[in-house]
């Protein structure tokens, strides 16, 4: 099922409704009419009767498609395994967020780039994105590489701990939904800008993390995203730094 919702570019709170029949694995995701690659949520639920998803959206589009299906039958018309009771568009409220001038300039940037980077040009040697007001610069490479081997690098973004800048992976960022890229994105930052050690993975984990919680992304797409990250590289010490942005999501409160 494939649904069209307006919702004008305004911060957004979507409530689906699904009743299934039996237990179904169904897939939920939100992207934007138009543009490719711009998801504002992907996730699944194994679902037993009537169950309700919200999909917290600080950044909308001006129309979202919502696309529901059953995993085992696929996007298929008249799919009598689940049926949609709801959706219904709120409005999200948000509250200010509690940081530096440059750090909401680096957060403006950020978004629209994660708005806009799943068609963006990337290439082997980076095309650069800068901010509005210059300060800031992402080098968008087709993938990350070592800048001694030359070897491909698992990690979706990396930081330079010299200069600020951010290369972004296109393969990894094009798979993620947007809240995911930011996730990323305010880790990176946290790194050069807000760490009191800067290479220090933990307290980049906790300093982004506060960012993104504060501005209204939601709490799925977190370990959606460092689950991700981790099983690339598996350790102890990402073990670690899990237990703790999980203690952190829960004990948000919104």
């Amino acid at each position: 099922m494939i649904k069209k919702i307006q919702l004008d570019d305004k911060p957004t709170k979507l409530k689906i409704v699904i009743e299934t029949f039996s237990k179904e694995k169904i897939w939920i995701k939100v992207k934007d009419s138009v543009r490719k690659n711009t998801y504002y949520t992907k996730r699944y639920s194994f679902v037993e009767g009537k169950q309700s998803f919200f999909v917290y959206m600080p950044q909308a589009p001006e129309d979202a498609l919502v696309v529901v299906y059953n995993a085992e039958n696929g996007l298929m018309r008249n799919d009598e395994s689940f049926k949609i009771v709801e959706i219904t568009a709120m409005p999200l409220k948000l509250k200010p967020i509690k940081a530096s001038k440059k750090t909401k300039a680096f957060i403006k940037f950020a978004q629209e780039f994660s708005d806009e980077c799943g068609y963006l040009s990337a290439s082997p040697k980076g095309d650069t994105y800068k901010s509005n007001n210059g300060k800031f610069r992402i080098d968008y490479f087709d993938i990350i590489r070592s800048h001694q081997t030359g070897k491909v690098v698992k990690t979706p973004a990396r930081i330079s701990q010299v200069s600020g800048k951010i290369e972004v992976s296109a393969e990894q960022f094009r798979k993620y939904t947007i809240p995911m890229r930011m996730a990323i994105l305010l880790h990176e930052y946290s790194h050069y800008y807000l760490n009191k050690n800067p290479s220090n993975e933990s307290e980049a984990d906790i300093n982004g993390l506060k960012l993104y919680l504060q501005i209204g992304y939601p709490k799925i797409d977190i370990y959606n995203v460092f689950l991700n990250v981790f099983k690339r590289s598996p350790s102890e010490q990402n073990k670690e730094r899990f237990k703790n942005l999980d203690s952190m999501v829960k004990n948000f409160k919104r």
